[in-house]
């Protein structure tokens, strides 16, 4: 195995949170509270981290759509586009957003925000900060980072999509026509702030071969621990293999219904649950009544308040992701796997970063994309041994604690921001 994982098991002391003391923090972030999956639930966070420390933090972002692409209820008409949340300021722009699936339609959104948060600097109703983090997605957030750095200030982005490497990699029908110009930006917007932060060694190479010269500290997304209560695995002759989380494309999700078709066709007595929202799920909701997959159930994320008894009722959790895709993201709720003590089954290529995660952390089993057979063998191992999740479990949870709890990674994100 290559060591790559150097960014996800940090050590040494942390920053002392006193400096945060009245420091001037705005992200700027294409998602955000109240969305549930994808880059929202860890800036969010990140956010009321700085500000439960003592920082000045504010948030600019569009109005929450993600991942339905449609605005969410009860902000349409800007109801929320001001409010104080847990001390942080956030201010929501009106953007377009397109309910197109596809490259284009996405970009569409994200420049629609780019060209409303222009407004915004340039007729002064959002001011410069001295830190300014921005996140990816969407490029074109961190393409106007710049415009909100105050002189002598400093502007750290997070990466958690490489979107030049998905839109190539997952075969979006316009890829072929924006690569270029895409790429172009992704350099020339990167190489604008002062530190980039990326996911995994992998994707920190792959920043560096799209030109990227800044600093790149590595760190996954962080976990608030102590939010999530391990909880006993459910008594129920019907097992649950759960999935939870955006339905996209690049989470490779007709693997699912591939091992759901396999155990099916084994007699196997356990259920496969997705849950969530996204542009795949219409067709995946098609094409398991179509297989007659009477073993898969679609349902929505569970509120919030239940995220402990949710996350129990899967006694193994999914990650499939798509391969050619596994070089630009990393799916975080591998970490939200761990912290709860259920073990996770993921297809993952040999030495990329999700197999990198399972090996380190002794939490997870990794087979290769697109083998359903073998994806169903490492599925009967795991149910048939309760003792070796619990083991699995609990590997995966002091993995968490030591590396990606939340005090450990937002020290860290702080330090890099502050330390220029």
């Amino acid at each position: 195995m290559n060591a790559p994982l150097t960014g996800l098991t940090p050590t040494g002391d942390a920053a002392d949170p006193e400096s945060l003391r009245g420091a001037d923090i705005l992200i700027l972030s294409a998602y955000y509270h109240p969305e549930p999956t994808g880059s929202a639930p860890p800036i969010t966070d990140l956010s009321f981290w700085l500000a439960k420390n003592g920082a000045d933090v504010r948030v600019l972002t569009g109005r929450p759509s993600y991942p339905a692409r449609r605005v969410f209820e009860g902000y349409r008409r800007g109801e929320r586009d001001t409010e104080q949340l847990n001390e942080v300021a956030v201010r929501r722009l009106g953007h377009y957003v397109s309910e197109s699936p596809g490259l284009l339609g996405r970009f569409a959104t994200e420049f629609s925000l780019l060209a409303r948060l222009a407004a915004a600097r340039a007729l002064g109703g959002a001011k410069p900060a001295r830190h300014v983090i921005c996140v990816c997605p969407s490029v074109f957030v961190v393409a106007a980072a710049g415009l909100f750095r105050r002189r002598g200030g400093r502007v750290l982005c997070i990466v958690h999509d490489i979107q030049s490497g998905l839109g190539r990699s997952l075969g979006f029908k316009a890829a072929n026509l924006v690569l270029g110009p895409l790429r172009a930006v992704e350099m020339r917007a990167y190489n604008g702030c002062d530190v980039l932060v990326a996911l995994s060694d992998e994707m920190a190479d792959e920043l560096r071969r799209l030109g990227v010269s800044r600093p790149i500290v590595v760190l996954p997304p962080q976990i608030d621990i102590g939010e999530l209560t391990p909880l006993p695995e459910p008594a129920d002759e019907a097992p649950a293999l759960l999935y939870s989380g955006n339905l996209g494309r690049k989470q490779g999700l007709d693997q699912v219904l591939a091992l759901a078709g396999a155990l099916q066709a084994r007699g196997s007595r356990a259920r496969i649950v997705i849950r969530g929202q996204g542009s795949e799920r219409a067709e995946l909701e098609r094409q398991a009544a179509a297989d007659g997959l009477t073993n898969v159930a679609f349902e929505d994320l569970a509120p919030r308040e239940r995220l402990n008894e949710a996350m129990a009722e899967g006694i193994v959790h999914l990650a499939p992701q798509h391969p050619d895709g596994a070089t630009f993201a990393v799916p975080s709720k591998v970490f939200s796997i761990m912290a709860a003590e259920r073990p996770f089954l993921a297809t993952a290529r040999r030495a990329s970063p999700l197999w990198n995660i399972a090996q380190v952390s002794r939490a997870g089993v990794c087979v290769e994309p697109y083998q359903p057979e073998a994806l169903a063998d490492a599925a009967e191992q795991l149910l048939a041994d309760p003792a070796l999740r619990r083991r699995m479990g609990k590997s995966g949870r002091a993995y968490v604690a030591r590396n990606v709890d939340r005090e450990i990674v937002c020290r860290r994100l702080w330090d890099a921001l502050s330390e220029g």
